[in-house]
C-alpha cells in the first residue's frame, strides 16, 4: 500500500469466531488506505496489549459474538486482560477508540462483547471516537446496515481530527496485495511432497477416526452420525472438560478443488512449489508453510465453497476484464446496491465458485489469492465423551448440514461433506476449546434439556458426573419419533436401568398431537421445583436456537408460577444472572 504521514495512524484489532468480524476489519483498513493511513490489522488476542496501552493514536475494534453472548475465541485473553482489577481506572485515560460489534438481535445477549469492551474501555477512561455500532445480522442488508452509516461516522469524525494531506485514493485504484507469490525453482516429485505436508496450526492434536455411524433410520430426512477419533498422542493432549468443543478445520473435497483450479486457468500450475512472501504477517497465519503449492492452499486454506462477502466483491471488481462484469461487480460494492447483491448471493447460498463461474471475466491475480479469498472456518463441536472416562477419545454428535437453495440446488455444508467423505484411518488436526456451559458439584442435581444433537454436550456431562457417582441427572430429551432420531438411546435407556439417569422424552410426530421437551417439563413441575427450590438444581438447554430456547425458558417459568412465586420470569432471570440456569444454544 502507498506510503502514509507516520502521525495517521490506525490500529485495528478484531476478535472473530466465524471470519466475518476479521473480514469487516480488512474492509476498515482498506478504507482506511485510502484516506492515507497508515494501518495495522491484527487480532485482540495477537496484539500486544501494552501497545493499546500506550497507544497515541485511534485504536478500531471490531468483535463478533459466539455461543450466547460470549466473547470469540482469539479475543478472550485480551478481554480476560481488561477486566483485571489492578489496572488503574485512568490507565486508557489517552486512548481514542471505536467499536463496531457484529451480531444477531434475535439472540437474548445481542453483542454483548461489543456492548462489554465498550463500557469497560470507557471505564478505564478510554474517549469514544464515535458511538458503539450495532451489526446485527436480521437487518434487511445484514452487517451492512449498520456498518456502512458508522463508518461514515467514523471517518468524518477521524478527518476532522486528522485532515487529508491530499485527495482521498478512489474506489477505481486496486490497493497493494498483501504478498508475493512466485513459483519456486524445480518441478521435483520431493519438492512438491514436502510443499504439500499436512502443516498443524499450535495447539491441534493428531487424531485417527476410528468409527463413522449413523444413528438415525435409513428413511430419516436428518441424517446425524456419530464420529469417533482417537488422539495420536493422548499423553500430549489436554484433558478436556464436560460442555467443551472439538475444534475442526475442514477441507475441501478433490472434485472441488479441481474445479475451482480449472475456473482459474491453474490447472497445469496447481501441484507447482510456490513461495509466499507476505507483506504483513498480519493477514496469512503462522501455520501457512511459506512453501507450498496452489492444490494445497485451495484443499485445506481457501474456502472455495463459501457464499461470498460483500469484499470479496469489491476486490473481485479490480481484475474483472469484462466491461458487463465490471459494472454488476461495482454495483454489488455499493451501498444502494445490496439489496440486489442479497438477492443474488445471500439468498441462494450462492458459492464462490458458482459466482466464478458466473464471472468468466473476471479471474485473481496470484498475489492477490489471500485479499480476495476467505479462509475456510473453523467449526466446532460438543464433545460427547468425557475425558475422566475414556481419554484420548474424541466422540461427537454432528447433524449432516444438507439442504436446498431457492434455486432447488442441493447443498452440503463443507465440513459435514468432509466428515462424510472421511474413511477411517484417516488423521484429522483437532483442538479443544472451552464450552460456555459449566457443570456444578456431583452433589448438585442437574437438569438438562437437549433436543436433537443438543444432546450432545449432555452425553459428556452424565459420563463425567457418572464417574464422581453424582445420580441425580434429569435428561429431558425431544425428537420426532422414537424409531427415527431417538440419539444415544441404547446408552441413555442403559443409564436410566443403572438409576444413574432420569429420562423424559417427548417425541413429537409419534401421535396426532405434536408434544414437545417444554411440555414434558410442565408434566414434571413438581419434581422440578423440588429439585430447584429445595436442592439447587442447575438447569441446563442445549439445542437449536430457533424457537426451543425461549418456549423451554417459558416453561420454567410457568412452573414457578405454578409454585407460587409471585415474579416467575425474575426468578428465572435470577437463576441466568448466578449460573443456575445456563443455554447453549445455536442456528
Amino acid at each position: 500500500m502507498a506510503e502514509a504521514d507516520s502521525e495517521r495512524r490506525l490500529l485495528i484489532l478484531y476478535g472473530s469466531q466465524t471470519g466475518y468480524a476479521k473480514d469487516t476489519a480488512y474492509r476498515i483498513s482498506r478504507q482506511a488506505w485510502r484516506r492515507h493511513f497508515a494501518v495495522s490489522v491484527q487480532s485482540m488476542d495477537q496484539a500486544d496489549k501494552w501497545s493499546v496501552f500506550t497507544a497515541t493514536h485511534p485504536v478500531i475494534f471490531v468483535c463478533s459474538t459466539t455461543g450466547q453472548g460470549e466473547e470469540p475465541d482469539n479475543m478472550r485473553k485480551f478481554w480476560r486482560f481488561l477486566l483485571r482489577k489492578s489496572i488503574p481506572h485512568d490507565a486508557l485515560s489517552g486512548l481514542s477508540f471505536a467499536v463496531f460489534g457484529l451480531g444477531d438481535s434475535s439472540y437474548q445477549k445481542f453483542n454483548f462483547p461489543a456492548k462489554r469492551l465498550y463500557r469497560r474501555l470507557q471505564q478505564l477512561g478510554g474517549t469514544p471516537i464515535v458511538g458503539r455500532g450495532d451489526g446485527d445480522d436480521q437487518h434487511y442488508l445484514g452487517l451492512d446496515g449498520a456498518l456502512d452509516p458508522w463508518l461514515q461516522q467514523l471517518w468524518a469524525a477521524l478527518l476532522d481530527r486528522y485532515p487529508l494531506p491530499k485527495p482521498i485514493v478512489p474506489d477505481s485504484v486496486a490497493p497493494d496485495p498483501s504478498c508475493n507469490i512466485a513459483f519456486a525453482d524445480g518441478n521435483d516429485d520431493d519438492a512438491v511432497l514436502n510443499a504439500n505436508q499436512a502443516v498443524l496450526a499450535a495447539g491441534t492434536h493428531l487424531a485417527r477416526l476410528v468409527s463413522s455411524d449413523r444413528m438415525t433410520a435409513a428413511d430419516h430426512f436428518q441424517d446425524v452420525r456419530h464420529f469417533r477419533f482417537e488422539l495420536e498422542d493422548p499423553d500430549d493432549a489436554p484433558s478436556w472438560s464436560p460442555g467443551d468443543c472439538a475444534v475442526l478445520r475442514p477441507e475441501n473435497l478433490a472434485s472441488d478443488v479441481d474445479a475451482f483450479l480449472e475456473q482459474m486457468h491453474w490447472t497445469d500450475r496447481a501441484d507447482r512449489p510456490l513461495e509466499i512472501s507476505p507483506r504483513s504477517d498480519s493477514i496469512i497465519p503462522e501455520w501457512i508453510p511459506r512453501r507450498t503449492t496452489l492444490r494445497w492452499l485451495c484443499t485445506a486454506y481457501f474456502d472455495i465453497m463459501a457464499v461470498p462477502r460483500r469484499s470479496f466483491f469489491e476486490m473481485l471488481y479490480y481484475f474483472s476484464s469484462s466491461a458487463d462484469e465490471k459494472e454488476r461487480l461495482y454495483d454489488f460494492t455499493t451501498s444502494e446496491g445490496q439489496d440486489e447483491l442479497q438477492t443474488y448471493c445471500m439468498r441462494p447460498r450462492r458459492t464462490i465458485l458458482e459466482v466464478l463461474d458466473d464471472l468468466p471475466g473476471s479471474r485473481v491475480p496470484l498475489d492477490y489469492i489471500f485479499d480476495v479469498f476467505p479462509e475456510i472456518a473453523e467449526r466446532s463441536f460438543s464433545i460427547s465423551s468425557a475425558s475422566a472416562a475414556t481419554p484420548g477419545q474424541v466422540e461427537l454428535t454432528v447433524a449432516i448440514v444438507s439442504y436446498k437453495t431457492i434455486m432447488q440446488k442441493p447443498r452440503v455444508g463443507v465440513c459435514t461433506k468432509w466428515l462424510l467423505n472421511m474413511a477411517p484411518g484417516q488423521m484429522v488436526g483437532l483442538r479443544f476449546a472451552s464450552g460456555t456451559m459449566a457443570l456444578p458439584d456431583s452433589q448438585t442435581p442437574v437438569i438438562m434439556v437437549g433436543p436433537g444433537t443438543g444432546i450432545a454436550a449432555f452425553m459428556s456431562f452424565i459420563r463425567d458426573r457418572i464417574i464422581d457417582s453424582a445420580t441425580a441427572n434429569y435428561l429431558f430429551f425431544g425428537c420426532r419419533s422414537e424409531h427415527k432420531d431417538f440419539l444415544h438411546h441404547r446408552q441413555l435407556h442403559q443409564w436410566v436401568d443403572q438409576g444413574v439417569l432420569r429420562l423424559f422424552c417427548a417425541f413429537s410426530r409419534d401421535q396426532d398431537e405434536k408434544v414437545y421437551v417444554q411440555q414434558r417439563i410442565r408434566e414434571q413441575g413438581d419434581l422440578l421445583w423440588s429439585l430447584i427450590a429445595e436442592q439447587h438444581a442447575v438447569v441446563f438447554v442445549s439445542g437449536n436456537a430457533n424457537q426451543m430456547p425461549d418456549d423451554v425458558r417459558q416453561a420454567f417459568i410457568d412452573v414457578a408460577a405454578a409454585h407460587g412465586v409471585d415474579d416467575a420470569a425474575e426468578y428465572v432471570q435470577q437463576m441466568i444472572k448466578t449460573g443456575r440456569y445456563q443455554e447453549e444454544c445455536w442456528y
